[in-house]
């Protein structure tokens, strides 16, 4: 379902004849050379022409009114015909008050005709004299017939579009349109044609609303155990969604950026995240994921400064794109102030991650699972985790690798330095109730218990 106005505001301003006329406006400015403003008026009111599109004149001019009598466009209404002016100072045809005011000195008109009626004129113009030539005229004269049927059947169509809207909008501002409702397939028709993917746009941006709004968004939470000892060190929290079509987290997230509310998604779900941290057996760290729009967050912030922030370990992502490291260095200082540690993610996995590190010097690296995996069948990957172990000893970080599911990697891992780590083989994502049973089970030093 979608609520009733976004899909009306999707389809009007698909009918919106402004647009297409704007478009036809553009394209008849580049068709003469020496143009320097193409202006567009329809006869909305007897006696009279509107101005409603222009290209190359002054934006506030839209909306004046011209009269039919005593001027070269509305000759060209009342005539059919094409003219030309090359002299607006000594053409007797012309009102010099209204050229002075356009900028106008040279001009080609031509006739916007509804079947036989004449329906407004498109003029295109010059500040210049003389600027344009008998196959200007034969030009636009060839290009009249369509030009007039575009500029009319887009205001027939929004026509037609409003008194359908008019009919179907029967309902309180703010109803919902569902696929079973009455007038569904009418809508649902007119958006797809008017607006293709217009209606699949307005069902995700429902679906991200009811996320944003809490229902449908929860969290599981992951153990990150020292790999030394034995002990729980931190718990991930990872988002999860039930809305349909089943999806993975970073392709909800994606949608929501994409729709324009990606931030307040992420903020959502870091607040939610962070209010799980009280039913956490004491001194284990809680990770939360967050780009850095939402780091920076003033509500993510105040639930850090409420919350032991010691705590708290700020994850962001290979994935997020950061535009400002100084103004992100600037919001991780004021959290680690507070006690907050940063890790970056997805480490191994793209260029990204390596620059967060340089750039941020976080406490925490994260090796991805795409480096994890089969590392003890893989030299390459022995190789670079055994570098980024080196670097982050030299830094003062830490190592935590991701997405451990064999006891051969364990080991290689172990072997490597790694501090950190969780996955499969440690322990399954699980409720935030069931972390002190899982907890009662340890990663031994010399072998592997999994924590069922």
């Amino acid at each position: 379902m979608i609520e009733r106005s976004g899909l009306e505001r999707a389809i009007r301003q698909a009918a919106d004849p402004a647009a297409l006329m704007q478009r036809v406006s553009d394209e008849a400015l580049s068709v003469l050379e020496g143009a320097d403003g193409v202006l567009v008026w329809l006869s909305q009111d007897p006696g009279r022409l509107t101005l409603v599109c222009r290209s190359g004149h002054f934006e506030e001019r839209i909306g004046e009114t011209l009269p039919v009598e005593g001027n070269l466009v509305g000759l060209v209404l009342r005539t059919g015909e094409t003219l030309r002016c090359d002299d607006a100072g000594s053409d007797p045809r012309v009102d010099l008050d209204f050229c002075q005011a356009f900028h106008v000195v040279s001009s080609v008109c031509v006739p916007l005709r509804r079947g036989s009626q004449a329906v407004g004129v498109l003029s295109v113009t010059s500040s210049q004299e003389r600027t344009f030539d008998d196959r200007d005229v034969a030009t636009l004269t060839s290009l009249a017939e369509f030009i007039g049927v575009v500029i009319t059947a887009a205001a027939d169509l929004a026509e037609v579009t409003d008194t359908l809207l008019s009919r179907s909008w029967r309902d309180k501002p703010g109803a919902m349109v569902f696929h079973g409702s009455d007038w569904a397939a009418e809508e649902r028709f007119v958006a797809n044609v008017l607006n293709p993917g217009a209606m699949g746009r307005l069902e995700a941006r429902g679906r991200i609303d009811s996320f944003l709004n809490g229902r449908g968004l929860s969290h599981v939470f992951q153990p990150v155990f020292d790999l030394t000892s034995g002990k729980c060190f931190a718990v991930e929290a990872l988002a999860r969604f039930s809305g349909q079509p089943g999806r993975t987290p970073d392709v909800w997230f994606a949608e929501a950026h994409a729709a324009g509310v990606g931030v307040e998604l992420e903020v959502v779900s870091a607040k939610r995240a962070l209010a799980s941290m009280p039913r956490l057996p004491a001194g284990i760290a809680l990770c939360v994921n967050a780009g850095p729009a939402a780091l920076g967050s003033d509500e993510v912030c105040q639930l850090i400064t409420t919350c032991d922030s010691r705590r708290v370990v700020l994850e962001l992502t290979e994935q997020v794109r950061v535009d400002d490291y100084p103004l992100l260095s600037h919001t991780l200082e004021q959290l680690r102030c507070l006690g907050a540690r940063l890790a970056i993610d997805d480490t191994g996995a793209g260029f990204a991650s390596l620059a967060h590190i340089l750039k941020l010097a976080p406490e925490l690296i994260k090796l991805d699972r795409e480096l994890t995996s089969g590392i003890d069948h893989d030299p390459v990957r022995s190789a670079l985790g055994a570098a980024l172990v080196s670097f982050a000893a030299s830094t003062g970080a830490e190592i935590i690798a991701e997405g451990i599911e064999t006891a051969g990697e364990l080991k290689v891992l172990r072997k490597l330095g790694v501090r950190y780590g969780q996955g499969f083989l440690l322990c399954r994502p699980t409720t935030i109730a069931s972390i002190p049973s899982r907890l009662s089970r340890r990663v031994l030093s010399g072998s592997t218990e999994l924590a069922s």
